[in-house]
This record gives structure tokens, sequence and C-alpha cells, in this order.
């Protein structure tokens, strides 16, 4: 999980969170008249959103479009310019926390059924506290930047993305203080097997376990990167990460011997030459799991959490076939303890 000295520091990431689209907008108490709203508008021509906020917190929302319809009707400032504004707000709109996860506040925008629901704005909150406005377009260019970097970075056998977005994400998840889980899943005797049935296998093979991975983790709340060669990582922040990793050790268990002939199958497993080009029976391919949690006050970035997970994985190596080792430890300091 590691760049070259110096790189990860020197590069600007791309911003993961709703922090990053906040924009200043005035708001109104609730005790405010309709007659004074409309003041407000009138003199404001481009404030098209004023967001109703008691205690600092937002409650309602009143829409410039909606709100005008009402009172420029006729007789509509001398029916309603006493009433409370209040009364012609959203009550309901889409508030989304500050520090949310720019493609998980996507979802929450694009999953509004209500046919009355806004589409063009949100509120953006911090500590339940009113921050400003969200725009959706501005969601969106920065959730199509996000697919550029991380295609940019993917890696080009299995098209999963590569270091950077894992280390991106990592950082994005730590700053976001929500429990999540990090699995590194590592193929056993993968070597052997490469120089026995050669690279183009080897390629089939590394591409079925990104495909396992893919298929048995949560699209909308897991990620899954590829370090490089037969290393995939597995950031969950789905609560059942545990059957996941399980399920996944026996599709890899149920997958891995139709990638060698009958005869290896029944012998269960190959000769080759190890490093030391000693000849040796290797068993069939296996895959180790090696899941850490992080502690999100001890581990202060990606660095911490790869100091951890390499961990875990290296106790799952030590595990014979396929392994699920999860990691108690959750701060980067006590491994080196």
């Amino acid at each position: 999980m590691a760049l070259p000295q110096g790189y990860a520091e020197n590069r600007s990431p791309l911003p993961k969170t709703v922090s990053c689209l906040v924009t200043p907008n005035p708001s109104i108490a609730p005790d405010l008249t309709v007659d004074a709203v409309g003041t407000i508008l009138r003199r404001n021509k481009d404030l098209y959103y004023l967001p109703v906020v008691q205690d600092k917190q937002p409650i309602g929302l009143i829409r410039r479009l909606d709100f005008m319809d009402i009172f420029l009707s006729n007789f509509g400032r001398e029916l309603h310019g006493r009433k409370p504004a209040i009364l012609f707000m959203d009550p309901k709109p889409l508030i989304i926390p500050e520090e949310l996860l720019l493609e998980d506040a996507s979802r929450l925008v694009t999953g509004r059924t209500d046919r009355f629901s806004d589409p063009h704005a949100f509120i953006i909150v911090r500590d339940r506290c009113y921050s400003g406005l969200g725009w959706t377009l501005n969601l969106l260019e920065k959730i199509t930047d996000l697919r550029v970097h991380e295609a940019r970075y993917a890696n080009p056998l299995t098209l999963l993305p590569g270091n950077v977005p894992i280390q991106d994400r990592i950082e994005a998840a730590l700053k976001s203080r929500r429990p999540f889980a990090v699995a590194y899943c590592d193929l056993d005797h993968f070597k052997p097997f490469n120089d026995v049935y050669g690279y183009q296998k080897g390629d089939q093979l590394i591409q079925q376990v990104g495909q396992i991975l893919v298929t048995h983790t949560d699209p909308e709340q897991d990620f899954v990167g590829h370090i490089g060669g037969d290393d995939f990582i597995v950031i969950f922040a789905s609560p059942d990460w545990r059957p996941r990793c399980e399920h996944i050790l026996e599709v890899f268990g149920q997958a891995a011997p139709r990638f060698y002939t009958e005869d290896d199958q029944h012998r269960g497993g190959i000769m080759a030459h190890d490093r030391r080009d000693q000849e040796q029976f290797f068993p069939l391919l296996s895959l180790s799991i090696g899941v850490v949690q992080p502690d999100i006050d001890d581990c202060r970035s990606h660095h911490d959490v790869a100091a951890l997970a390499a961990e875990a994985k290296h106790q799952a190596k030590l595990i014979s076939g396929n392994s699920l080792f999860v990691e108690r430890r959750r701060s980067a300091i006590s491994v080196f303890n």
C-alpha cells in the first residue's frame, strides 16, 4: 500500500466529503413574516433559497419560486403578509452532514423519489448546525472528478482502483470518524502456480479474485482496491464484513481448483521450484484475508492503517488453507510493541 517516498505526501488529494460543497447562503429565523421574506427576496434577485434556522439548526427551506408564486398572486400579500413565513416552507428538506462522503451524498440526492423534492439544492450541516447550501450540479462535478481520478490510477489488469485511490479512501474514512474495517487479501502459493501454468493463467486468476471481491461486497458501502500483483484491499463500511469475508473464502475455495488440470486437482497441488530453486510440492491456491478495525483516534493516516493491515495479513498467511485472521489490535503503535 506504500507509494515511493514523498509522493503521497506531496500530492493534493481530491476532496472526498460534502464539506467541499458548502456554499454560504443567508438564512432566516422562523418568526419572520411572509411580508419580510418577500422583501428579502425582492431585494436579492439571485437568492433562490432561504433555509429556516432555529437555535443554529435548520428546520426547513423556503424556495423562491414556490414562495413568490403565492406572494405575488392576486391578493397574496394581503392574505398572507402577516403570517409566519414557515407556513410556506418545506419542513423536510434534504439535510446532509459535512463529513459524509461525496458518493454517499450522491446516493441520497438521486434516491429522493418524492416528486415535490427539489433536485437542485440541499442543506449542509456541521454537528447538526447550519453550514450553508450544497448544489447538486457541484456534487455531480465532484463525483465526475473522483471517477476520472480513480480511473487514472486504476490497476490495468482488473481496472480496480489502485494505490492512490485506496489511500485516499482510507484517509476519508478516518476523517469521517465512522467505524470501518480494512481487509488485506493475498493469494497463497501464487508464484509456483504462475511458474507452472504461465502468466496468462495467472492474470485470469487475479481477475477472478477481483470479481469475487466486487461481487460479494456491498457496492453502496464498501470499496475494493487492487494494490498490485495478487494483493487486494477491501474497505468495509458495511457492518457484516465478517460473514462477507467468510463467504468470499468459500467462493474462492470452490473457484480455485478449476484453474488446475484434473491430475493436479486429484494430487491436491503441483510440483514447482521454490525461491531457492529447490523443487517441492505446493498445495492448491488459497486466499488469506487479514482484517483490522482501525481506532480512529490512534490511527492518524493511511500509513498507520497500512501497518495494521499488513500485520493482519501476515498472521492470516500463517494459517494453512483459505483463512481469515482478525487483528485485535486497533492502534498502529501497538503493532510495533
